[in-house]
């Protein structure tokens, strides 16, 4: 069997994909809050949250899926306490109901707080 495989450039100059594309499966890097030029944006876990996800929207649009279409989330937090903070923000993208989702505690780049990873169906 062949996979058609398709990565998504990222315009930061990072060493990765800012998505890779494998069959009908989409694999966004993980994200951060940072700025169009690459720099973070620091501020509450609530900001942060609220960036990342809006990054994370717009990366599913440019792939071709969306919110909807995600099946898994992988959360990291640099600390548990930032559990419920993170989840008033990240609660509201998800208005058809929530995909499966795991959540790690753990020293994150940059001293930021909050890293967002998430693998989507990509709509035909």
């Amino acid at each position: 069997m062949t996979t058609n495989i398709h990565r998504f450039a990222s315009e930061l100059p990072f060493p990765f994909a800012k998505a890779v594309q494998a069959g009908d499966f989409l694999f966004l890097s993980g994200q951060v809050s940072m700025s169009a030029e690459g720099k973070p944006v620091y501020g509450s876990v609530a900001e942060q949250t609220e960036n990342i996800m809006q990054s994370i929207v717009k990366t599913l649009s440019e792939c071709g899926s969306d919110l909807d279409s995600v099946v898994k989330v992988t959360v990291w937090l640099s600390d548990m306490k930032h559990f419920a903070e993170f989840n008033q923000v990240y609660a509201t993208y998800f208005k058809h109901g929530f995909p499966a989702r795991s959540a790690i505690s753990c020293d994150l780049v940059m001293g930021l707080d909050v890293e967002v990873e998430v693998q989507a169906v990509v709509k035909k």
